[in-house]
């Protein structure tokens, strides 16, 4: 090497030394989650997670679901009522859903219900809500945002969504609570009321983004916030919470039911009275070979009064009757 080399040399190394020259480094693309062990955590369980250590969630729960798709102004929304440690549902919503700008299609009836279970998705560290499966008799369907960490082979069908919010529904039975989250659907203010006017709070989800928010409806209730029938009777949500059953009757499943082997839930609008006793009854989804048995065992039920304010009143509520 001459003598003019060698400087240019030395005049380059120099140059990098002093940062003058940047050096250019491979970006590594983000890795997906490495498998792992599948755990099924029991009640009392501690999962100790360490330093930075990558860990799905799975919230799996057994429930009563309905959905409505609506393809053309491409959103979904879902309806949710959990069973009870008994392992049955109680016919009223504890949780909804709902998705904007939904890409996909969902796989059954455009208003589909039954008995599914519900896996909520999430990760450690925290990406916020990771996604939902409903987990049908006709298979799983999944819905994502931008994390399809979750996403199952299996799946009968994958949804994507841009916007989504969930949150309680405030004890309604199906039927109201489905028009609410429909209401909140169509809303072009981005906001999610509350229904029943109650503080309980929701979520909504971004992909990536979970905030709170907070509202109130109006419209059918009285001076004190409880919702009123055009009969008088209150119904269930807000200040009303479910009276407590005190006298259960189980149905008797018919015999060309049991012969045939028709099994599902029937689900029934009460009114109960003053002092307890159910009123009134009606049909809010029919299988026809067991809705008498169904009507028959709902008409015996007892229930503790229902007092507002320091008066007893006739609550309406939506009920299930179950045949296994």
């Amino acid at each position: 090497m001459n003598g003019r080399g060698a400087m240019t040399w030395l005049f380059l190394v120099a140059l990098l030394m002093i940062g003058a020259v940047p050096t250019v480094r491979a970006q590594r693309p983000a890795s997906p989650m490495p498998p792992g062990n599948h755990i099924v955590a029991r009640d009392g369980d501690v999962v100790l997670v360490q330093n930075d250590a990558r860990i799905g969630i799975v919230r799996r729960r057994d429930a009563y679901v309905r959905v409505v798709f609506n393809a053309a102004e491409r959103w979904l929304a879902i309806l949710v009522d959990h069973a009870t440690p008994a392992g049955r549902p109680d016919g009223v919503v504890d949780w909804t859903y709902h998705y904007k700008e939904v890409g996909g299609e969902w796989p059954f009836e455009a208003r589909w219900e039954g008995a599914a279970t519900i896996d909520d998705y999430s990760t450690i560290p925290s990406s916020g809500f990771s996604g939902l499966g409903i987990t049908t008799a006709q298979g799983l369907v999944q819905v994502f945002g931008r994390d399809q960490g979750f996403r199952d082979r299996d799946a009968v069908a994958v949804l994507t969504y841009m916007g989504a919010s969930g949150g309680g529904a405030n004890h309604l039975g199906f039927d109201e609570a489905e028009r609410w989250l429909i209401a909140q659907v169509r809303r072009t203010d981005g906001k999610m009321d509350l229904p029943g006017g109650s503080a309980t709070s929701s979520l909504t989800f971004q992909p990536g983004l979970v905030s709170g928010v907070t509202g109130g409806i109006t419209g059918g209730v009285s001076d004190s916030g409880v919702q009123v029938d055009r009969s008088g009777a209150v119904k269930v949500g807000g200040r009303v919470r479910p009276p407590k059953k005190i006298l259960d009757v189980r149905p008797a499943v018919p015999e060309d039911a049991a012969r045939a082997g028709v099994r599902g839930i029937v689900i029934i609008e009460v009114t109960i009275d003053v002092d307890g006793t159910v009123k009134d009854a009606r049909l809010l989804r029919s299988i026809p070979m067991l809705d008498a048995a169904a009507l028959d065992a709902v008409r015996q039920w007892r229930f503790e009064p229902t007092v507002i304010d320091g008066r007893a009143l006739p609550v309406i509520m939506t009920v299930t009757v179950q045949f296994l």
